[in-house]
């Protein structure tokens, strides 16, 4: 973990924490992103790169306690406020900056963000709370390859707190059915038990939950696959039709469902009959640089090695996506 130049750095995020959303506090307008910039920080840059800016501009910072791939530095330097920002690192770099502010707050904040950025494209309930520690978004928005959210959430101190989130979507890892890909595993299962999931099995790589809260509610099965202690994959599982016909039509109207919603055509592999009869795959992908999502059919292993077809949607991260990772059983 990287050291700040301070001594005693867990001690000093933990202030610098406690001090966020102090009384007093002005907020000025939330400058609109540019390029790769935004509220003063190059995102996207690697975290020594983002701390040597700090230093270079005297802004004192501190690795960001329980959170390895966290900073929190007393200020950005252009964000709207003087507060304490958290900066968020992943494998390629910088990809988030937020600030917080007490509840008492929120249409300052909000204030402060809609001066630069317009009206939002989303607008939540404003007296909204958040249930089950899940935040509550305010409002949202969602331009030139930025994502910018004002939500409401619990926080250590009584009353929780109103946070404003800029992420730059090239560097910042997905989050898909509810599961933030690149998390470490313990955070993720956390995030997930949070949402009410329930654990079918567990091993050494990967949970089973009978089904992910917010991903697709007839879903048999999700499973979160991780990579190096980090979440690297979804599955979901949906039911299948004991019959291949039908089974594999299930998968063309998946895979078509995807291609509308993506908005071109995948690539895809199938052999003429179908799926081999022992654990073979027909499947259709689509692979970009920051997710590769893949709708299959896939044989499992059955009575003279021809078992029934599983139809599931996967999503991995490609950073993190292992080589020639096999699609899970029903």
């Amino acid at each position: 973990m990287t050291t700040s130049i301070f001594a005693g750095a867990g001690r000093l995020a933990t202030v610098l924490l406690l001090a966020g959303g102090c009384a007093g506090v002005s907020y000025s307008r939330l400058e609109r992103p540019t390029g790769t910039s935004a509220m003063g920080l190059s995102f996207g840059s690697p975290r020594d790169a983002v701390e040597g800016a700090l230093r270079e501009a005297q802004i004192p910072f501190a690795a960001a306690p329980g959170d390895p791939d966290a900073v929190v530095a007393s200020r950005c330097p252009g964000a709207p406020a003087r507060t304490p920002c958290r900066l968020v690192f992943g494998p390629k770099g910088l990809y988030a900056a937020q600030i917080e502010a007490p509840p008492g707050d929120a249409g300052r904040l909000l204030g402060a963000a809609e001066g630069g950025l317009g009206e939002p494209a989303r607008r939540g309930e404003p007296d909204a709370k958040p249930e089950g520690g899940l935040p509550v978004v305010l409002a949202a928005w969602a331009r030139d390859g930025w994502t910018v959210g004002v939500t409401r959430q619990v926080a250590a101190r009584s009353g929780g707190a109103v946070v404003l989130r800029v992420e730059f979507d090239a560097a910042a890892p997905p989050v898909v059915a509810g599961v933030p890909l690149a998390r470490l595993r313990a955070e993720v299962e956390h995030v997930l038990e949070q949402q009410g999931a329930v654990v079918v099995q567990k091993d050494e790589d990967s949970t089973t939950y009978l089904g992910c809260p917010l991903g697709d509610g007839a879903a048999v099965t999700c499973v979160v696959t991780f990579q190096d202690d980090r979440a690297a994959s979804v599955t979901e599982v949906h039911p299948t039709p004991a019959e291949d016909d039908e089974a594999l039509a299930a998968w063309k109207v998946f895979a078509a469902r995807f291609a509308t919603e993506i908005g071109r055509e995948p690539a895809t592999s199938c052999p003429a009959n179908g799926p081999e009869r022992a654990t073979g795959d027909c499947t259709a992908t689509w692979a970009s640089d920051r997710l590769i999502v893949v709708v299959g059919a896939h044989r499992n292993a059955g009575g003279n090695h021809r078992g029934g077809i599983s139809v599931y949607t996967a999503w991995s991260y490609p950073s993190l996506a292992p080589e020639g990772g096999a699609a899970p059983e029903d």
